[in-house]
């Protein structure tokens, strides 16, 4: 308990200490408060969360930290003067304008200023011949006039996210709306639509089309109804046949992406969307790289805190393992309602990844072998020994899923404890007043 009040604290006096020497950013305080709310919600400062908020059970699009842009050579050495700010924020504002990357050193404690001061990163211009190129691949015209009976279901640093209607098929789609003036890696942007438009599957939230309306760009996708695998996790608990299950599914979109050389780089449960039909479907490519026969590695330093493999956080250089390493932290998740580390600040859990052999687990009696030995499979620290995502798919753990026809109960009940929640939170404030 003292710990988790140290970490509260921490944020705390975080978000202060940004608002007095970073007047100028004030983003930045918004960002460690924001994290306070975040691990609140998910009870990442409690040894348990009874009273956890789920997140919004509509599908939501989630930032993650980011470094600097792809290269071939491998990111330099920080000085030993120099501190690094993590955050485990979704979504927070102009994130992605700065570094999220640990020192070489992960013996340093985690102190309040450790997490402060920011290396930012140079900006990427919104260029003439970068639009000219998103006018190459999106269509022209305007989705508000295209769709109708807009409603938004999402927002954050990276835009916002409506459910709308197409007219012309009766079709319900997701359309993502983003300002291209508040992201750094816009050229990124070219990159994750040209990937969604060659690479579709039935466990993929598929793209439809996108358009650029002066300077905002939209996205418009499938909408899945059933919002993410985060919103049930965090109130339901899961059996071991439905974690095979919906490993399962997602090992078959990782198996279609990897076999056309991409890399997800975001995999973990905010971009998993469940659906009322029972269907799996990875979303948000932000972050995907495609690889080729002339660059069959990476070695940018990307991901999100709790998820990212520790070949990444250790600099080396990586491919499509991490992709697996990121789903075996995903099932650990749904068995124990949040990742490994999460009570730890994302500092701190990032050295512990990149130094512990194996993430820790509370209750590995109680654990199936077969369960064992497929996170096992997914998270040896060795990429190389590591299963790929074909391989997995033959894991006899994967034969004990159940139906997928019994996740939209699982959904139900996930919202029904939800609004019991938000009704119990209600109330209190209501009292106070």
């Amino acid at each position: 308990m003292i710990r988790q009040i140290r970490d509260a604290a921490c944020d705390l006096l975080s978000a202060t200490y940004a608002m007095y020497f970073y007047p100028d950013k004030p983003w930045l305080a918004t960002a460690h408060l924001e994290n306070l709310v975040t691990q609140l919600s998910r009870g990442g400062y409690r040894e348990s969360h009874p009273l956890a908020t789920a997140l919004s059970p509509e599908p939501q699009l989630a930032l993650s930290f980011s470094g600097e842009e792809d290269s071939d050579k491998e990111s330099a050495a920080f000085s030993s003067e120099e501190f690094i700010y993590t955050s485990s924020l979704l979504g927070a504002e102009c994130s992605e304008e700065y570094s999220f990357l640990l020192p070489l050193d992960f013996s340093r404690s985690a102190s309040v200023l450790d997490r402060l001061r920011v290396r930012p990163q140079q900006k990427s211009q919104l260029t003439d011949e970068l639009l000219e190129r998103l006018r190459g691949i999106v269509n022209k015209g305007d989705p508000m006039t295209r769709y109708t009976k807009f409603v938004q279901v999402g927002q954050g640093g990276f835009g916002t996210v409506y459910k709308a209607m197409d007219p012309a098929s009766g079709d319900v789609v997701a359309l993502k709306k983003m300002p291209l003036r508040k992201r750094c890696r816009k050229e990124l942007l070219v990159n994750e639509i040209q990937i969604m438009k060659e690479n579709r599957h039935p466990n993929i939230v598929n793209y439809i089309d996108s358009y650029l309306v002066d300077e905002d760009l939209w996205l418009v996708m499938e909408y899945v109804d059933g919002g993410t695998l985060t919103s049930v996790l965090v109130q339901v608990l899961m059996e071991e046949t439905m974690i095979a299950a919906i490993s399962r599914e997602c090992l078959k979109a990782l198996d279609f992406l990897h076999s056309k050389k991409v890399i997800h780089r975001d995999v973990k449960s905010d971009n998993i969307l469940l659906g009322m039909d029972g269907s799996v479907k990875l979303t948000d490519f932000g972050l995907c790289a495609q690889l080729t026969s002339e660059r069959r590695t990476r070695c940018t330093v990307l991901g999100s805190p709790y998820w990212v493999a520790p070949e990444i956080l250790k600099r080396k250089e990586y491919d499509t393992q991490v992709d697996i390493w990121a789903l075996g932290i995903v099932a650990i998740e749904m068995l124990e309602g949040e990742p490994p580390y999460f009570k730890e600040s994302p500092v701190q859990a990032q050295r512990l990844i990149a130094r512990n052999k194996y993430p820790p687990l509370r209750m590995p009696s109680k654990m199936s072998f077969l369960f064992h030995a497929f996170l096992h499979s997914c998270l040896d620290t060795n990429p190389r020994v590591r299963w790929t995502a074909r391989e997995l798919l033959e894991h006899p753990f994967l034969q004990t899923a159940v139906s997928l026809s019994a996740l939209p109960e699982a959904i139900r009940i996930a919202r029904k404890i939800c609004k019991g929640m938000e009704a119990i939170h209600a109330s209190s404030e209501k009292s106070y007043k």
